[in-house]
């Protein structure tokens, strides 16, 4: 339990410290052996985090950090031997060969220590047995005028608890050794009473002293250590020593006044920095509210549930600043999610712009609001126009700005600021953005960022690499973005249970929309990633066998995370990294040379390869393989089909142009060409495929009743090879392979045995003239897309490409049933 502390600092301060011990755990104190009137922490042997295991070497009892079998003085000793490391841990080490700590007298009830740990006994009795008696020492601990002796007081170096040597010395040995050394070498200044005061304790396995230090100090590297235990990051003991070395030669009161100035000056590595900086985040948190947060310029986002800072400073207007602080304070409850704080900022950036343009185009710099109109906001959405144009900021970024000035200032007005009394009072009413001043979100004519083919089986062929460089969890995490199109942070934060089975046996994703609010979300994924993601489920397994299976990550990341229940963060840099690592991607891209366009091998732009890219990928391979808007919209899941459409959209002068040259490689039910020669005939093209016609399973329908009726009126039930209105060109080629595999399927089946009527087999079952026409088609497609020189065929697929991914499939036609596309089509399960 603890006591109170010492009474060392002033009263007004006391409370304070008082604080800090109060939330101090009573538990861990006694995990490190505390007691306030001896001040050492001693770190335990097991424990997931402050664990120190003994060294391997036999009769070695030091403890052992950061996974390594040996201490360091065996590690030196094994490094300068002949030995295997097999050997050389099997081989015990003598206990002469160090010392370790001060030790007590061997006679019994002596409260002295031994002069050195091989004789076993204080001075005064090693005298009595080497000089008087002349005794071994087994016949001396038990003759009869053999008497204990009391202690010595305790060295009067402040950090040190070891006893003196003697009446007269004032020092324990080691001290006093370390003194005569400084004395010698003349790096003593002569003022010994600072010397007791700033020398560091003597270095003592798995113990680190406290003593010297303020009450506050003490229990402020408490706390943070108790911060940090929690957190699952480790504080060796070399590092907590250091620290409590430089703060004796600083005599500082307290952590909190340091600045990252002081503590560059004191020496201190980066990691031993980390445990003060990290103890001055967990004691800001332990005296914070919102409330007291809330009225600063700078916010730690931290003290409201989230991550990173919040920084008003950069509105230079005080009572705009005050204003979108009110407005932050307002809207964090209902943010959610890990990019709480980039949203919040993104928002706030509008009004550094805002803030910005008042104090550039004003005489006043805007801080008399009251003084503000509509010519103010037209300067604002000048300035930004501006700046959009000179390509400061994207268009988009433009657009953004825009929209969220207006919502902030609309808010403001909302809550009241502008009344009288408020922060904003007299604002007048024209200082507002109206929807007229928002543009246009820009159109972009390739919406879709997904990634072409070449580029996704290089990067899937190069997996090895990044997990080489980065951790394997980073590997598997990469692989299942691109086979499932989930979002970075859904695919980091899946549970290690996250595969169910599906009633017709099928493996499903259970998955959280995190971005939505849509936990326990099902995706139908292929074998080959149930695969992986058993495979990272049986190595999670190994590594925390001791963890609930409720509790377990997928994906654990690899640091401060002792029980496997902290996920990883997905790294964008080391991801960066990983591709522009990789050889150029070569793809091929229609240039304009001459005025004639041109298909070439060019490498492909790496900043376009991006963890979200994977997610427009996924979109776009199911698109171009027909997969119906609404069966898509539920695969990404989108709550609005027009986001999904955003995924894999094409822009309308690229689809002109994909079907101009779709259409010249069309055919009627014979298998004849249609041809197109006029330009006319091509605009009506577009028309007809836009209003005049409707999809079929392997082409399109143009018979009037039958598109009126949205294809639901076909007289002849869909035998689209018998029928005039019927046409197919080359982007329908997969499709009608897919019918005519069906097409025999069911022949094959219809002729087995299942049991049906004579008269229901027989209209049931394809007519081997269907089974012919479409096999004929099929080749008369083929040998006209042979026909074509290389280019032609090259340009022919891009156009395909484009027209499949534009195209809507009908709902509720009957369709070819096909498996989820897979990226990696190469891979076995």
């Amino acid at each position: 339990m603890t006591t109170s502390p010492l009474p060392t600092i002033r009263e007004s301060e006391d409370a304070e410290t008082r604080r800090i011990i109060d939330a101090l755990d009573d538990d861990l104190l006694a995990l490190l052996g505390w007691t306030w009137d001896r001040r050492v922490i001693t770190y335990p042997s097991s424990h997931p985090v402050l664990g120190m295991p003994s060294c391997q070497v036999m009769n070695c009892d030091k403890g052992v950090s950061a996974g390594s079998p040996m201490c360091t003085g065996c590690h030196k000793r094994w490094k300068a031997s002949s030995l295997s490391r097999e050997d050389f841990i099997a081989t015990p080490r003598s206990d002469s060969s160090r010392s370790i700590g001060q030790f007590p007298c061997l006679v019994q009830d002596c409260q002295r220590p031994r002069k050195t740990v091989r004789s076993g006994l204080c001075s005064t009795h090693q005298y009595q047995q080497t000089s008087l008696l002349r005794l071994p020492l087994e016949e001396f601990l038990t003759h009869p005028s053999l008497r204990p002796l009391p202690g010595f007081s305790n060295c009067h170096v402040t950090s040190c608890y070891r006893q003196r040597m003697g009446f007269k010395s004032k020092y324990c040995e080691a001290h006093r050794a370390r003194l005569a050394l400084e004395q010698r070498r003349g790096t003593f200044d002569g003022d010994e009473e600072k010397w007791r005061l700033t020398t560091s304790a003597l270095a003592v396995n798995r113990e680190v002293s406290l003593r010297g230090l303020p009450d506050r100090l003490v229990a402020e590297l408490l706390y943070g250590m108790q911060s940090r235990t929690s957190n699952g990051v480790k504080t060796y003991d070399h590092m907590l020593r250091t620290v409590c070395d430089r703060l004796r030669v600083l005599q500082t009161p307290s952590l909190m006044p340091l600045t990252s100035l002081e503590l560059a000056e004191i020496g201190l590595t980066r990691n031993c920095l980390t445990v003060i900086k990290s103890a001055q985040i967990a004691l800001r948190l332990l005296v914070a509210t919102p409330e007291t947060e809330r009225l600063k310029d700078c916010w730690d986002l931290a003290v409201f549930g989230y991550g990173g800072t919040l920084d008003f400073t950069k509105i230079h207007q005080k009572p705009l600043r005050e204003a979108v602080k009110v407005w932050a304070y307002d809207d964090l409850p209902r943010r959610r999610g890990k990019s709480v704080r980039a949203a919040m900022q993104g928002m706030l950036s509008a009004m550094v712009m805002l803030s910005e343009s008042l104090r550039l185009q004003r005489d006043d710099g805007g801080h008399l609001h009251t003084l503000l109109d509509r010519s103010d906001v037209v300067s604002f959405c000048n300035r930004v126009a501006f700046l959009a144009e000179s390509g400061a900021i994207s268009a988009h970024h433009r657009v953004n700005t825009m929209r969220h000035v207006r919502q902030i200032l609309n808010r403001v007005r909302a809550l009241g600021l502008t009344s009288p009394g408020q922060v904003l009072a007299g604002l007048p009413n024209d200082f507002v953005l109206s929807v007229q001043d928002v543009p246009d979100e820009p159109e972009d004519a390739e919406a879709g960022k997904d990634l072409p083919d070449e580029v996704m089986r290089q990067l899937c062929d190069n997996l090895d690499l990044l997990e080489k460089a980065n951790s394997r969890e980073f590997r598997v995490a990469t692989e299942l973005m691109i086979d499932t199109g989930r979002r970075p942070d859904e695919i980091c934060r899946l549970p290690w249970d996250c595969l169910r089975k599906a009633p017709d046996s099928s493996i499903i994703l259970v998955y959280n929309n995190f971005k939505a609010h849509r936990l326990g979300r099902k995706l139908p994924i292929g074998n080959a990633t149930a695969a992986v993601i058993t495979d990272q489920q049986e190595r999670v397994r190994r590594r925390f066998p001791d963890t609930p299976v409720k509790d377990l990550m997928l994906l654990p990341k690899r640091y401060t995370n002792p029980h496997g229940t902290k996920p990883i963060g997905y790294a964008g840099d080391a991801h960066r990294d990983w591709v522009d690592s990789l050889p150029d991607f070569l793809v091929p891209v229609v240039v304009e040379v001459n005025g004639q366009q041109n298909t070439q091998i060019l490498p492909f732009d790496k900043s376009k390869i991006f963890p979200y890219a994977y997610r427009h990928t996924y979109a776009q391979r199911h698109a171009d393989a027909g997969v119906a808007p609404d069966v898509l919209q539920e695969l990404m899941d989108h709550r609005q089909l027009s986001t999904t459409q955003a995924y894999y959209r094409v822009g309308q002068e690229r689809r002109r142009e994909a079907v101009n040259r779709v259409v010249a490689l069309q055919f009627d039910r014979h298998g004849k060409r249609v041809w197109r020669k006029a330009q006319g005939l091509l605009e009506s093209e577009h028309v007809r495929r836009a209003i005049g016609e409707v999809s079929v399973p392997y082409g399109v329908c143009a018979e009037p009743s039958n598109v009126a009726a949205g294809g639901q009126s076909c007289p002849i039930r869909f035998r689209c090879v018998g029928c005039d209105h019927f046409r197919t060109d080359v982007s329908y080629l997969p499709d009608l392979e897919a019918y005519l595999a069906d097409l025999l399927r069911s022949r094959e089946r219809l002729m087995s045995a299942f049991e049906a009527d004579d008269w229901a087999r027989s209209e049931a079952m394809p007519s081997d003239e269907e089974i012919r026409r479409v096999r004929r088609l099929i080749n008369r497609v083929k040998a006209d897309l042979n026909d074509l020189s290389p280019e032609d065929q090259v340009k022919t697929e891009e156009a395909v490409s484009v027209v499949r991914r534009s195209r809507t499939v009908m709902i509720g036609m009957p369709r070819v049933r096909q498996p989820l596309p897979d990226v990696r089509p190469w891979r076995s399960a």
